[in-house]
């Protein structure tokens, strides 16, 4: 497939994600690369009827005589060890034949190349006590999967599916069918959660292994039985005393398979040939799959040489009871094939493609789906809810049957406060781009707030310090691409005070931690953002009502965050409005002679705002914010503002000390609606009302 194929036929196959097209080479018609040598041999076509429209997958079982042959085999084989029936081995050579090669057939008059795993799959795999059918979009799916083999610089692929797809039985039907050919080969897995592992490894792979033919059943150790609990050994089986020092008759493959927790180290250390992450996308979320697939990459990636093979597989949708993981969405976007290091692999090594979900509705005989039934069924029920003005089940229903990729990644609005169709529009228009957002630091000059300034006669005078942006991909500010400060670090001191001087044009809101780290194990960080305030000399300065700049971050101390929010503040020239349920910062901006930064709301004696238990600030923030985002949602940058899982989509007014960002956003809201500063004069004057134009005569 990934080789070019004299000869051979070129197939595109899409990865309907980011616009890579896998070219698949197929080889020639009645030929197939044998999996097990790497050469083009000779393999069947199979023709289930001399009629075009008769002709379509169908099984292939073992002759009727077969079970009953082999008995006598085996009754045989008790006194002569070496002894085989020809007429049984010539299947089993047939069958072997096509497991390594793969075969022709004829799909409605066109002959069918599927690949070596595939014929396995369909021929041979019993998964939840069915065989499976025939379906084009599984093709090309295992097209893919054989490219991702074939290609030295790929460790595998990251499939996208909705749910009832057959994911997980493709997945593990080539766990099993790869550890049961090679010898010293580990096959492992992991899910979601760690009981799901265990399901995976029971329904995926011991039920449909019970179901093979002896002949793709290996040696196996008989301690674990044939319905192992754990793993599936292909050993010898283990003997103790006397028996120990006998001859083993069978040789033995010396392959295991094998499960583990969802933690992101449990497979740290042993080596891993193949490697089975099931419904990654809904990993608990207090597991990092990205440091997950970071471990699992390097014990199969050794020395900078890809040694074996993985698959990750996601369904869509998010059902009740389970978590959605948002960092397989950068899993994701690090899995895309046309952004590549120099070693020429995604940044993830993997490969990912999604089917959209009418390739799997409305299926012939002939595996064909009905795309456009799907497309008009889909369509007519999303204008329905759209029309009845059911934002909540139409984001739900994206979810559950997403017609493209992005839709895949829209969240499930069914218990959204705000309006799940706007956010993710607006989600699903920024989660994919580099270009709107650039993170970096924010350092003093010099390292010092003051520095001294010669004035007349030599006179040294103290005046403020100016506030730089420092671009670091990794650092602790995200701020909108192309913005800055209109005028940056105007901040007055006067009197041992500093003061800011552009409170007309920015205002800060800051939802605070509490604890250092040393004293609180809560992860809850330090947010807050700016705001420009609309300018009404320049109604078209695109960051007019918008969200410009963001802080969210866990420092080790709580002076440190604070002493951040103060050279923030100091460069937008602006108040901040703190929740005052925490003060610390209080002392902390008075002692550095800041206080004139702190905003204090009318009607309040004293800086910042109380969040109490009554609910009444949470009401004004969620009133504000409805209101944001109706009005200006396209403006907003920050992906996780948005984001279900710490953003607008799912945040819960019962539980919003798990909602830092939407809090410190909606703090900011009410510190650009409580309190107005209007323009000096001096700037809002023309030019000719300080200098009069003299017309000459």
């Amino acid at each position: 497939m990934f080789k070019v194929l004299q000869n051979g036929k070129l197939v595109e196959v899409p990865d309907n994600c980011f616009g890579y097209v896998f070219k698949c080479w197929l080889p020639p018609e009645g030929y197939g690369i044998n999996v097990a040598t790497g050469e083009l041999q000779e393999t069947d076509i199979i023709q289930r009827s001399d009629i075009e429209t008769e002709q379509y997958w169908e099984r292939i079982a073992l002759t009727s005589d077969y079970n009953i042959k082999r008995k006598a085999e085996e009754e045989r084989q008790k006194f002569d060890r070496y002894y085989v029936d020809p007429y049984l081995e010539d299947i089993r050579i047939k069958e072997w034949n096509r497991r390594l090669c793969g075969v022709w057939f004829y799909n409605k008059g066109v002959c069918t190349y599927i690949t070596q795993l595939h014929y396995f799959y369909l021929n041979w795999w019993k998964y939840q006590g069915k065989y499976l059918s025939y379906r084009e979009p599984d093709r090309e799916t295992f097209y893919v999967v054989q490219y991702c083999i074939e290609d030295p610089l790929c460790l595998g692929i990251n499939e996208i599916t909705m749910r009832k797809s057959g994911k997980t039985a493709r997945s593990a039907c080539f766990g099993y069918e790869r550890t049961s050919r090679l010898s010293d080969h580990h096959c492992g897995i992991q899910s979601k959660k760690d009981d799901d592992a265990w399901e995976v490894f029971k329904k995926g792979f011991v039920h449909p292994w019970q179901k093979l033919p002896h002949f793709y059943r290996p040696t196996f150790d008989l301690m674990k039985g044939d319905d192992p609990g754990d793993e599936i050994r292909f050993f010898n089986t283990s003997r103790r005393g006397a028996l120990a020092a006998t001859e083993q008759t069978e040789e033995a493959l010396n392959s295991w398979i094998d499960f583990k927790t969802s933690e992101a180290s449990a497979y740290d250390g042993p080596e891993l040939h193949t490697y089975l992450s099931d419904e990654t996308g809904k990993t608990r979320r207090e597991i990092s799959v990205l440091e997950r697939q970071n471990t699992t990459r390097y014990c199969t990636e050794i020395d900078g040489e890809i040694k074996g093979k993985h698959w990750y597989t996601t369904t869509v949708e998010v059902e009740d009871g389970e978590d959605e993981n948002y960092e397989f969405h950068e899993l994701t976007q690090k899995s895309n094939p046309l952004i590549r290091d120099d070693n020429g692999m995604t940044l993830s090594g993997l490969y990912t493609i999604f089917q959209p979900a009418y390739k799997y509705m409305y299926f012939d005989r002939y595996g064909f789906p009905d795309e456009e039934r799907a497309k008009t069924y889909l369509i007519n029920t999303r204008k329905k809810l759209e029309e009845e003005g059911k934002t909540r089940d139409l984001s739900s229903l994206k979810r559950k049957k997403p017609m493209n990729f992005r839709e895949a990644f829209t969240a499930d609005g069914q218990n959204a406060l705000y309006d799940p169709q706007l956010l993710n529009i607006q989600y699903d228009d920024i989660s994919w781009r580099s270009d709107i957002t650039e993170r970096g630091n924010l350092e003093w000059a010099g390292g010092h707030r003051l520095t001294i300034e010669k004035g007349i006669n030599g006179a040294k005078t103290l005046v403020p310090n100016r506030v730089i942006w420092v671009a670091n991909p990794n650092g602790r500010f995200e701020k909108a691409m192309g913005w800055l400060p209109k005028e940056p670090n105007k901040v007055a001191y006067n009197n041992g005070k500093f003061i800011p001087n552009n409170n007309f044009a920015n205002r800060i809101g800051c939802d605070p931690f509490k604890f250092d780290k040393t004293k609180d194990k809560r992860r809850s960080d330090c947010v807050a953002y700016n705001y420009q305030i609309k300018d009404e000399l320049y109604p078209d300065d695109p960051f007019n009502d918008t969200f410009t700049l963001e802080y969210a971050y866990r420092t080790e101390t709580t002076r440190e965050s604070n002493e951040d929010i103060l050279k923030m503040v100091w460069w937008c020239g602006c108040q901040v409005l703190f929740e005052r349920n925490v003060d610390h910062w209080k002392s902390y901006f008075k002692d550095n002679d800041c206080e004139g930064f702190l905003m204090t709301l009318p009607g309040e004696d004293t800086p910042g705002v109380y969040t109490d238990g009554k609910g009444t600030i949470v009401q004004l923030i969620c009133n504000y914010t409805s209101a944001y985002i109706n009005e200006f949602i396209k403006k907003v940058r920050f992906k996780k503002l948005i984001r279900k899982d710490v953003g607008w989509l799912g945040f819960k007014v019962e539980d919003t000390q798990k909602f830092d960002r939407p809090m410190a956003a909606g703090i900011t809201l009410i510190a650009v609606k409580g309190k107005r500063y209007a323009r000096r004069q001096d700037q809002t004057q023309n030019i000719e009302d300080l200098m009069p134009l003299n017309k000459a005569i």
